[in-house]
């Protein structure tokens, strides 16, 4: 009696290398042994390379030890577990929800865990900066991807973190545009097309270097108008709380300078807010509640479309031309990071590099020239 076809080596066909196989499908396919010593197929991706690279992983932690078993269970369900069991600052996890749930699940919910390649992450990036996200936001969301995805690895759901696999062209990166500081007749343009109510705001985020969630978090108790200084301590949650909660970072917590000309407009705005006391918020919203910090975007947003600046510009790119404020103003990088709020003076390095180098060399060139040719100007004045 003639036997049944072989329909496992039907679907599949094997490739010159040990264990990899190519689908009917066009998809690639992996043999290995889990951990209870069990032959397994594993889907992986239309990419041989990575086929071969997934095995060699599989292979390689079964060898050491560890646990590699076939799972079933869904990107979304798995992803509820990794936010759970977060040991991290609530704002924190607030912004890992808000990534999840609106770049990550709407795209990876149903998935396995097991069927997310690199490929996906890559097209995952290549979508969100065509629908015209940020790229520090599409980078956010791929941190949160790269997070779940590496616990998975670990604990043997899945053979490798598939973003570490992402090569360099991409990844998101910031352009020019969004790199974008604005000129001192710029930012005037902007302060005067901000409406009456948003004009103190904008002015705190352009000349505080403030987050727009520790601006919206501040109250009159934090401007003390003698001393000089903004006290920023606390942010405003996102969302319908919209509740006064602990700093981004320990470094958050600090004291900004207040300049006189900012401490004038900040003054004349209390004497004409109804909400003026000690306790009361600087920016509230009706009824004296946090303002919902996406009103307060849309808000500097109308006053950028006003004062026709173009695109890019946002209440962070105000924060990141506070700090080439200060950088072109000579401050040292140590100086400068405690006025942002950054970790240390290596965080602020990182993301003014260009800034320090900027004004490092319009200096030693000024003295240069000084040195070189001054005395030409000298006997003639």
């Amino acid at each position: 009696m003639q036997g049944k076809p072989n329909q496992s080596a039907e679907r599949r066909v094997k490739t010159r290398y040990a264990g990899v196989y190519k689908s009917v499908s066009g998809r690639y396919e992996v043999a290995f042994r889990d951990s209870d010593g069990r032959l397994r197929f594993k889907t992986v991706g239309p990419n041989l390379q990575e086929a071969v690279a997934a095995r060699a992983d599989l292979v390689g932690k079964v060898r050491k030890g560890g646990p590699v078993r076939p799972s079933r269970v869904t990107f979304s369900d798995y992803a509820d577990s990794w936010l759970a069991g977060l040991s991290k600052r609530p704002r924190t996890i607030e912004t890992y929800r808000y990534h999840l749930n609106a770049q990550l699940r709407p795209r990876f919910g149903n998935r396995k865990l097991a069927d997310i390649t690199t490929d996906d992450c890559a097209r995952l990036v290549a979508d969100l900066t065509r629908e015209g996200l940020a790229a520090y936001t599409v980078r956010g969301a791929l941190r949160v991807l790269s997070g779940i995805m590496r616990r998975a690895a670990r604990e043997g759901l899945i053979a490798a973190n598939p973003v570490s696999r992402l090569e360099a062209g991409e990844r998101p990166a910031l352009s020019e545009k969004q790199r974008r500081i604005l000129e001192p007749d710029e930012l005037g343009r902007l302060i005067d097309a901000a409406d009456g109510q948003w004009r103190p705001l904008v002015a705190v985020l352009a000349f505080a270097g403030t987050r727009i969630g520790e601006a919206l978090a501040l109250r009159w108790e934090d401007v003390d108008f003698d001393g000089g200084f903004l006290r920023i301590g606390a942010q405003l949650s996102r969302g319908s709380a919209r509740e006064r909660i602990e700093a981004k970072t320990r470094s958050g917590v600090r004291e900004v300078l207040l300049v006189p000309q900012l401490a004038k407009l900040l003054k004349a705005h209390k004497l004409a807010s109804p909400h003026s006391a000690t306790g009361d918020y600087l920016f509230p919203a009706p009824g004296g509640r946090g303002t919902d910090q996406r009103i307060a975007a849309r808000a500097v947003k109308a006053a950028v479309n006003k004062a026709e600046l173009g695109d890019g510009i946002t209440a962070h790119t105000l924060r990141h031309g506070f700090g080439s404020m200060l950088i072109r103003l000579g401050l040292d990088p140590v100086t400068v990071s405690k006025q942002m709020g950054h970790k240390n003076a290596n965080v602020t390095l990182g993301i003014y590099a260009h800034e320090f180098e900027k004004q490092r060399t319009a200096d030693d060139t000024r003295t240069r020239l000084a040195d070189g040719f001054g005395h030409l100007l000298a006997a003639r004045s």
